[in-house]
């Protein structure tokens, strides 16, 4: 490589890195005319394409680069990253292995690997990069970050807990982490971080979100060690902060609901039934979060015959494309995605639907797709795959919204945050679940109850082996010891044994809960 093409690549990565993309993206446009067998130059145009979003042309620049010196590992982690940026996880499974393959020892490099790795899905193979990440950087805070998430996802929760405290050692300030370590136990009277939490409250908190994540954190451990009142001051605290800085539209959310109604009436559904794909593969568990479903899906994927999914979109995505692809245009109005979802071409959202969740199967028969929100599709995957199981989660109504009222989730459930919209919408969910059991074949909606199932585990799961054709596998009793990842919210539980300490919880905040307990009653869901 020449002076004048080492100059002008420092410039433009130089210039990439104060953030002045559109100069640096001519820069290397120049580039590109000049020197079409420089991988330095198409790596740094895909890294361009990357900060813009413009995935299809990172994706072509990265394969470029990567073709042109194939022997260099840093090509292999760039399309990696790509990949698994554009959702395209097997691709991204085989450039991280294939990077792997070299003995590599940057810790940045590392941690993008690990990265990688888990968004595919291949926790056990992340850990073993984030431990030798912990050999090479052993001050590193992000490699903890990465040890302790994988420790939870794969049910090691005392190393899950003890990488966390290393992570927080070396980046006191990280309140995300912070409340992740407050989530992987119950605290006691003997042993909690109550103190250290009220520490950091009172010298002050530097962003609104690190007020978020310890206020959540004090509210569990409060909650563990039976200081109710005090637990739930903190959390609505909390969930007021986050919910003033979280852009959501509440009567937008429950228009969803009238047009799914209005759209999907028996007598359409009885119209189009003969439309869609014979397919027995999936298994959709869903209903409201913190309802159990977890629990529901570790039974479920115990099972030899079934595999666990995860909580994955890809339903709803492959409608939405679809739709896109119909309608001829990319703007959809969300208020207007019902009445056009129903003129689709079922079976052919039924292949793709298959198509994008093949690349994660691994030879089950079956598989549980886990998106709780999937309740808004029942109709829809009716049509597509009259022959899917849809198993359905219900728990207490008031143990169901403080479940839900009290956890902070990552994505998605705004209305969580407030107890008026979170009310309003648990009313409207209530409501079309009754309509689809009404719209639907007789019993193709399997209920679930999380207070039968944690009453009578073993007659519970029993009788939805049987709805879902499964022969019986004491396996599905003992759940717990499933050593599938888990990535859900309830990842620490589900290594326990059933438990009832969570049934009625929501008695214990009686009176800070009337308001909400009033709006469900009012709507005739009944509490006692």
């Amino acid at each position: 490589m020449d002076d004048e093409l080492s100059n002008q690549l420092r410039q433009a990565a130089s210039l990439l890195q104060a953030g002045d993309l559109k100069r640096a993206a001519a820069l290397v446009a120049q580039l590109k005319k000049k020197d079409h067998a420089t991988g330095d130059v198409w790596a740094l145009d895909g890294e361009i394409a990357i900060r813009q979003g413009r995935l299809a042309d990172a994706l072509a620049a990265v394969d470029k680069a990567a073709r042109l010196e194939s022997h260099l590992p840093d090509r292999h982690i760039q399309r990696a990253r790509c990949q698994v940026l554009a959702g395209l996880s097997d691709e991204a499974r085989i450039s991280a292995r294939h990077a792997l393959k070299s003995d590599i020892t940057r810790p940045d490099h590392l941690l993008i690997l690990g990265g990688v790795l888990v968004r595919c899905g291949e926790h056990a193979e992340a850990l073993q990069v984030y431990l030798k990440a912990a050999a090479v950087a052993p001050q590193n805070p992000d490699v903890f970050r990465g040890l302790a998430s994988v420790y939870r996802f794969l049910g090691e929760l005392q190393k899950a807990e003890h990488a966390s405290d290393r992570a927080i050692h070396f980046d006191p300030h990280d309140y995300e982490m912070i409340n992740l370590r407050s989530s992987l136990r119950e605290q006691t009277r003997e042993s909690n971080h109550i103190d250290s939490l009220i520490e950091l409250q009172t010298a002050g908190i530097r962003n609104w979100r690190g007020e978020v994540h310890v206020a959540y954190a004090l509210a569990k451990e409060y909650e563990d060690i039976g200081e109710y009142d005090l637990s739930f001051t903190a959390l609505e605290r909390g969930a007021r902060i986050k919910r003033q800085h979280t852009r959501y539209n509440h009567a937008d959310d429950l228009g969803i609901f009238k047009t799914l109604k209005s759209a999907y009436s028996r007598e359409k559904l009885e119209e189009i039934r003969h439309a869609g794909h014979p397919t027995t593969d999936p298994i959709f568990v869903l209903g409201m979060p913190r309802t159990g479903s977890t629990l529901v899906e570790r039974i479920i994927s115990s099972h030899s015959q079934v595999q666990n999914a995860g909580e994955i979109s890809s339903f709803s995505t492959e409608m939405v494309a679809l739709a896109k692809h119909v309608a001829g245009h990319e703007r959809i109005e969300r208020l207007a995605l019902a009445e056009l979802s129903l003129s689709l071409p079922m079976k052919t959202l039924a292949e793709n639907y298959l198509a994008a969740v093949a690349p994660i199967r691994n030879g089950s028969p079956k598989f549980v797709d886990k998106l709780p929100l999937n309740c808004l599709n029942i109709g829809l995957i009716y049509a597509a795959m009259p022959n899917a199981k849809i198993v359905h989660v219900v728990r207490h109504p008031m143990d169901s919204c403080y479940a839900m009222y009290k956890y902070l989730f990552k994505n998605g459930y705004p209305f969580s945050y407030h107890l008026g919209e979170l009310a309003a919408y648990y009313i409207e969910y209530d409501r079309l679940m009754k309509h689809w059991r009404a719209a639907l074949p007789t019993g193709h909606i399997y209920d679930i109850y999380y207070e039968d199932l944690v009453a009578d585990l073993s007659g519970q799961t029993r009788k939805l082996l049987d709805y879902l054709c499964l022969e019986w596998e004491e396996a599905c009793e003992n759940f717990y010891t499933n050593k599938q990842a888990s990535t859900t919210g309830s990842a620490s539980q589900v290594r326990q044994p059933i438990y009832r300490s969570s049934m009625g919880k929501w008695r214990m905040f009686e009176r800070h809960l009337g308001p909400l307990r009033s709006a469900l009653e009012g709507a005739g869901i009944r509490i006692d």
